[in-house]
């Protein structure tokens, strides 16, 4: 396992699949992981400098596609990943023309498929050393 210096931010408001991605996070080698139970929560810290976000679609405040929004406004070379509980199409493709690097429903997402996820984000060069 190698150490990250990567920040990851996780906006959710599932307790329990916010402790699961964490762990799995954590056993990838990303230590530097805050969670959030709210899309304002997450954009307020924004000035903290995530180099990634996983971010739930279903939320009571704001829904993932305005967060989405706001994270890109803010600095469009976040990475973004949708988890979501729900296969929506619709929201899917809405996600990736927003901006979003993929798209996971959480039932099937593994520590592998997270790995994977994360070096394909890594090689597209979206997934920055530094976010200013």
């Amino acid at each position: 396992m190698k150490s990250s210096n990567k920040r990851i931010f996780i906006v959710d408001d599932d307790p329990f699949w916010t402790a699961v991605l964490t762990q799995q996070l954590n056993e990838l080698g990303y230590n530097d992981v805050s969670a959030f139970s709210g899309g304002a929560d997450c954009i307020q810290q924004l000035h903290r400098n995530p180099n990634m976000v996983f971010l739930d679609y279903q939320m009571e405040e704001m829904d993932g596609l305005d967060v989405l929004a706001r994270i890109k406004e803010y600095y469009p070379g976040i990475g973004v990943v949708f988890c979501t509980a729900h296969e929506d199409l619709e929201v899917a493709v809405g996600a990736m023309k927003s901006g979003s690097f993929d798209y996971l429903l959480k039932i099937n997402t593994t520590k592998n498929e997270l790995a994977t996820t994360i070096e394909n984000l890594a090689a597209s060069q979206v997934f920055t050393e530094k976010v200013y």
